[in-house]
């Protein structure tokens, strides 16, 4: 079949005129991203991490580190803890800080000239009672269901994070004990196209309400997505200000938390 010259000359001028427009979003100023906390092991060791970036524009993929900033943390019998940094992820550390119940840790960064602080105190939490896992049938592929089993302690007032890890899944989750309280509970992670092997990290974390008010929200934003770091952190503001400035707040929470965890194989 031919095509007319005329067809052909329409559309020559068609793909001559057409043009890439970048939109003008509109971006707001660069707000410091942080995710801190120390969490107390099995073991009996602290770990204990701070993770600071820098919001961007719409365009930019991923938000960048912050690799100079002053970070430590202050208990409240005057003890100051010093973090530092290495390479150019923007995560600081600390081995000094031995978590102690009803202690003060008051978490302090000063970056640009802004500082800013959190206080918090250690959260309990409970340990695994066993882990189990099921399979079902998707529209297209077949999935696990992972079931973790846990016994929460007797009395109002315990709030709960999970964290699901293996090699291709990040997954968090939250609870709380307003209808299992005193009374064994699950938490629950769907995972797709796993592989029987493979091994997985399942953690339980000791929060707050306020905390737990916080993730709720995020993993809420989040969606089917699985992960509270999905979206933006503009949408919820966590427990930490800006002294110098307080309409530049930060973004991002200081959490301490007990933390039990197992490996689990599946299957």
């Amino acid at each position: 079949m031919k095509k007319s010259p005329y067809i052909i000359i329409a559309l020559l001028f068609l793909i001559s005129c057409s043009d890439v427009v970048e939109l003008d979003l509109n971006n707001s100023d660069p707000r410091l991203v942080i995710d801190a906390r120390l969490e107390l092991q099995e073991d009996g060791t602290t770990s204990s991490i701070v993770e600071l970036t820098r919001t961007a524009g719409f365009y930019i993929e991923e938000n960048p580190s912050v690799t100079d900033a002053t970070v430590f943390i202050t208990e409240d019998n005057g003890t100051v803890h010093n973090f530092t940094t290495t390479g150019n992820q923007g995560i600081y550390t600390n081995n000094t800080i031995n978590l102690q119940d009803s202690n003060i840790y008051t978490l302090t960064i000063v970056d640009q000239g802004d500082t800013y602080t959190s206080s918090e105190q250690l959260e309990r939490t409970s340990t695994f009672t066993g882990v189990e896992q099921e399979s079902f049938d998707g529209f297209d592929d077949e999935f696990l269901q992972i079931t973790a089993s846990f016994d929460d302690p007797a009395g109002l007032g315990d709030f709960y994070l999970f964290k699901y890890d293996d090699i291709d899944n990040d997954q968090v989750d939250i609870g709380d004990d307003e209808f299992i309280d005193g009374n064994n509970a699950d938490t629950i992670f769907f995972v797709e196209d796993a592989v029987p092997g493979t091994v997985a990290t399942i953690k339980i974390m000791g929060i707050d309400q306020r905390c737990f008010n916080f993730y709720e929200v995020l993993l809420q934003q989040a969606g089917d997505s699985g992960s509270p770091f999905a979206t933006q952190p503009a949408v919820v503001r966590g427990n930490i200000i800006n002294s110098t400035d307080s309409d530049r707040y930060p973004f991002g929470y200081f959490r301490i938390s007990e933390v039990f965890e197992v490996e689990y194989t599946i299957q």
